[in-house]
């Protein structure tokens, strides 16, 4: 059994503050020297391992690892991964590579250190860039990264079964999926600003245990999908960059700060999504 876990860091047991996630930047101007990111990255590290030891105890067999935060970090302390887990990361990964899901035969998903989408009171709440990204909307309802994330891995047949964060990630994705999805709540938000984390060891237990039980319940949990044709609304803080983005082929545009994309294949909706994504963050926006 091959499972694929996409790495977050938002979510990671322990992490409270935007400092711990690489932002912003140390003094020195290098995000690798600040002090509370390197060990923000240790703590992934050992929540990856604990979903890995507990999936391998209820019978998967082979893990690759995403290194999905960030566009260009290293963010999964190799030294300290999972010796038998293999490593898929560099510039850009958003969500999952999705040539290796397409290729990598993956029976199962894990989600590990997600966060909440913006706006909502999770800690460290985004879409992809805020505030950029004030909302994206597919079909009508506001989603977050691990709802695009379970799609993309839902369009190639591959059931995410796992989800570890805090309460507001968990609770969003379990009702999104209808409750077919193991979830590891490691920690409570109080604001966007502030969390009660349980103790490191106490986490990997629970992480360890969603996992075990995320594997054996795997025959009864369907990929996740949206309804298609699929309609993706992206609102945005600044209205040139949404006028920009409507410069792209079938890009639908409100005159304000809100771009469109509706297609039958979800894949394409999901890259529309991603260059709408790299529009809105280039460095020649003003």
């Amino acid at each position: 059994m091959r499972i694929v876990i996409s790495a977050d860091i938002e979510g990671t047991s322990g992490l409270i503050r935007d400092r711990e996630i690489g932002y912003p930047k140390h003094a020195s101007g290098d995000v690798e020297a600040n002090p509370d990111y390197l060990q923000a990255r240790k703590w992934l590290t050992e929540d990856i391992n604990a979903a890995v030891a507990g999936a391998r105890e209820a019978g998967a067999t082979s893990f690759v690892v995403h290194d999905s935060h960030g566009t260009n970090y290293r963010n999964i302390v190799m030294d300290e991964l999972d010796p038998e887990v293999e490593y898929v990361g560099g510039r850009p990964i958003i969500f999952y590579d999705y040539d290796d899901l397409q290729t990598g035969q993956y029976d199962a998903a894990f989600l590990v250190g997600m966060h909440a989408r913006g706006g909502q009171k999770g800690l460290i709440s985004h879409v992809l860039s805020w505030p950029l990204l004030r909302e994206v909307r597919i079909n009508g309802q506001p989603v977050g990264e691990s709802q695009v994330t379970i799609a993309l891995a839902g369009y190639y047949g591959i059931p995410t079964v796992l989800i570890t964060g805090d309460d507001v990630i968990c609770n969003e994705v379990k009702g999104w999926a209808k409750g077919q999805i193991e979830t590891a709540v490691v920690k409570q938000s109080i604001s966007r600003y502030a969390g009660h984390v349980l103790p490191l060891e106490k986490a990997r237990q629970v992480i360890h245990e969603a996992a075990f039980q995320a594997v054996r319940r795997l025959k009864d949990t369907p990929p996740g999908r949206f309804e298609a044709p699929t309609q993706l609304e992206v609102e945005l803080t600044d209205r040139e960059i949404a006028r920009t983005i409507s410069w792209m082929p079938q890009v639908e545009y409100d005159g304000n700060c809100t771009v469109g994309y509706s297609d039958t294949d979800f894949l394409k909706v999901y890259k529309a999504l991603c260059a709408m994504f790299w529009i809105a963050t280039s460095a020649i926006n003003p």
